[in-house]
């Protein structure tokens, strides 16, 4: 590989195939064309290090021209062989996905900071999620690089440094099993494939990796659950109706997920409203047959302990569940965690931007793309973490009384 690619390949598409995706995007795709095909949304772009005036390292232009590269992408006939193979979707859906046009971002700039916004069906629209995130992830990390004076080379160096660290850890640790969901905030797509590589090959650690494009390149087992974007959407449509259609929403998305996927992708995300209003009224037949949790936000030892304890209090045994951990980990991080709850539950680990974009030089964004308005209602989103909150104060305020969310966990999220 010459020096000039060994990061950023700056001639061409930075997003080189619709698949280039996490796969929970394609599971909810097919929801989303099962269920509300037609239901219009509209997502927004956020910058949550506001410090960082990112519009002075990425260009509008730029940027324009990166989206619209993947506007002329389509779903090839190699793709819908690939998915077919997955054994999850109808005949008609991986038909229809040929046919699938994206609506288009506005991009503009403000104070500094980039606004990206995208409308339409959610079926047309919620893929655009990991493209933009990826793509400005990666056009952050080469303006901040020239703007600081740092080549190419040194970059990809440190990068690959802080890798071998990390190896030479899970190669003592082969207990810690990982799920790499590297994409959305990467440094690259060229080194995201590196690192795939080098893990997979020399750990024994990983499960499965988030990133269709990459999984198939590289013939490793590719896997994930669902986002938060269900049950913001399912209640926000529920408001139409009553409190108590939206206190129920979050299990009539998993009710719905359960109809369409087997075992192996029944992992509850429970934080959206917050973990503890979750479990409060999550049905007993739901926590008995789905696999277990995703932790995403607030502190991971209080919420582990909170899963175990309902578990308990249920009769059921934690021995059968797992807990996926995946918050802003690092190899550490992990081993207290695994060290803490392995014992009485299974444990898992999500990892992202600690390993696809870690090299010392300058942070990594922390960036999201998220719905904020659905069925003509603006959407929320609680977290176990206050700083992860989204949506119009006063809708906040209406939903924590329907959830009865009292909580006040807050950290500056790290990614």
């Amino acid at each position: 590989m010459t020096a000039k690619s060994l990061l950023w390949e700056k001639d061409a598409p930075i997003i080189r195939s619709l698949v280039e995706t996490d796969v929970y995007k394609l599971k909810m795709l097919y929801y989303i064309w099962i269920y509300y095909p037609y239901l219009r949304v509209k997502w927004a772009f956020t910058n949550r290090k506001v410090q960082i005036p990112l519009a002075k390292y990425v260009s509008v232009g730029a940027l324009k021209e990166q989206l619209q590269a993947v506007m002329e992408l389509r779903f090839s006939d190699d793709d819908i062989k690939y998915l077919m193979k997955r054994n999850e979707f109808s005949v008609k859906f991986l038909e229809e996905l040929k046919k699938l046009r994206l609506s288009m971002p506005v991009v503009r700039e403000c104070n500094g900071q980039l606004v990206i916004e995208v409308e339409g069906t959610w079926l047309e629209t919620t893929l655009w999620e990991i493209y933009i995130l990826a793509i400005v992830a990666e056009l952050y990390g080469r303006g901040r690089a020239r703007e600081m004076g740092i080549d190419e080379k040194s970059i990809y160096d440190a990068s690959m440094q802080r890798l071998e660290e990390k190896i030479e850890f899970l190669t003592l640790h082969p207990e810690l099993k990982i799920n790499l969901y590297g994409l959305r905030r990467r440094l690259s797509g060229l080194f995201e494939d590196l690192m795939i590589q080098a893990m997979t090959q020399r750990t024994n650690c990983i499960i499965s990796v988030s990133n269709m494009y990459l999984a198939r390149k590289n013939n490793v087992q590719s896997d994930g659950t669902n986002a938060h974007e269900l049950p913001m959407a399912e209640s926000a449509i529920a408001r139409h109706i009553s409190p108590e259609a939206v206190r129920q929403s979050p299990y009539e998305v998993l009710r719905k997920w359960e109809k369409l996927y087997g075992y192996s992708s029944l992992k509850m995300l429970s934080d959206t409203y917050g973990t503890e209003a979750f479990l409060s009224q999550l049905p007993q037949e739901i926590a008995v047959r789905w696999a277990g949790h995703r932790q995403d936000s607030g502190d991971p030892f209080v919420i582990g302990e909170m899963i175990i304890a309902d578990y308990i209090r249920r009769g059921i045994d934690p021995s059968d569940k797992i807990i996926i951990f995946a918050d802003g980990l690092d190899c550490q991080l992990m081993l207290r965690l695994y060290d803490r709850f392995a014992s009485r539950i299974n444990v898992g680990f999500g990892v992202g931007t600690n390993f696809s974009n870690d090299h010392g030089f300058f942070e990594a964004l922390s960036i999201v793309v998220k719905l904020i308005e659905a069925a003509g209602n603006p959407t929320v989103k609680l977290s176990d973490n206050l700083a992860k909150g989204m949506g119009p104060e006063a809708e906040q305020q209406v939903i924590k009384s329907i959830f009865g969310y009292n909580g006040d966990f807050y950290q500056a999220t790290r990614y």
